[in-house]
Formats: C-alpha cells, structure tokens, sequence
C-alpha cells in the first residue's frame, strides 16, 4: 500500500497517509451513528450503505477492529455559495468517485480490506433500498466513514490532519483498512 500513496495523490486529494491502527487507532463510538440517527443527510434507512442497513454498531465496531492499517485521504473541492446544493451533491458524486478511484489502485494480493467513503452512497439517483430491492451496483457502492461508527473528526485532529474546511471549501474523507500480509 505504501507504494500506491502517491498514486492516491491528484488534484482533488488535499491529504493522503498511511496510519498503523495499533499506535493510532481509529475513533469508534455509537455517538457517531447517533448522527446517522438524526439523518440530517437523508440517508438513514433509505440507502444500502448506511444505518440500519450496514448492520448493528457494534457489529461494525468490531470489523472495525480487525485491521491494523489505514489509508486515510481526504478529498478537497471548492463552493460557490454553502447554500448551493447542486454543487454540494455534485462534490460528494466527485468525492466517491475519487474513492473508487483509489480503491481500483489496492493491489490485488492485498488480502482482507474495506473501503470507506465520506458520507452515503450516491451512485444511484435513488437506491434500490427504499424500493425494497437488492443494491443495484454493490461493486460501486461504498460505506461511509461514519454509517461504520468511526470518529473521522477525532481521529483526524488527534492526527493533525486537517478537518474542516475553509469557507468556499468542501472536504471530504475516504479510507482503506487493510492487513498487510
């Protein structure tokens, strides 16, 4: 993994590192799924990727647990207005993208790995779970940092990296825990 860091890197990546979990693990807490709860995205209970879909926190919690690295990255893009909420939904489109992106960069002999996004999956215009049906496209749709209990905000002050954005800017966080073997 150490060798697609800078492959992670382009024009949208304002950050990219990778993290030993047992010197600096990562944050997890029901406190973040609570946030889920509120669905203050409009996710909740009506996306695969997200709660109650993705399982119980505790559950999640402990996939969590299991691995001992982290490539963490972060996806910048700048605003016109915070209120414009076409620009807002298109930047999370072009933020999963990114970690599609970097996700087609894991090896393939890397064993063991999950990836997760900033915020709910918006492949689809309307996922197949308020209908009902299986996910459309599960090899394009990835969980997000929070749906999984992870404190992103925590982990990212705690390891000085830079979480929130400038006004006119938009940042998002995407993440590889894997094993090495």
């Amino acid at each position: 993994m150490d060798d697609i860091l800078e492959n992670v890197r382009n024009e949208e990546t304002g950050f990219a590192g990778i993290f030993d979990l047992r010197k600096t693990p990562l944050l997890c807490t029901n406190m973040v799924r609570q946030y889920c709860e509120s669905n203050s995205c409009g996710k909740y209970n009506a996306n695969w990727t997200c709660p109650p879909a993705v399982g119980p926190a505790d559950e999640c919690i402990k996939k969590i647990e299991r691995y001992s690295k982290a490539l963490v990255f972060r996806s910048d893009y700048k605003l016109n207005e915070w209120y414009d909420y076409e620009r807002l939904e298109e930047t999370i489109r072009m933020h999963q993208a990114n970690v599609r992106r970097v996700r087609d960069l894991i090896p393939k002999d890397i064993g063991d790995h999950l990836v997760l996004s900033g915020g709910g999956c918006v492949y689809c215009k309307e996922c197949a779970f308020v209908e009902n049906k299986e996910c459309r496209h599960p090899d394009l749709a990835i969980p997000p940092v929070e749906a999984l209990c992870i404190d992103i905000y925590r982990f990212t002050k705690k390891n000085g990296i830079v979480y929130g954005a400038p006004e006119g800017e938009m940042y998002y966080f995407g993440m590889v825990l894997y094993d090495p073997q």
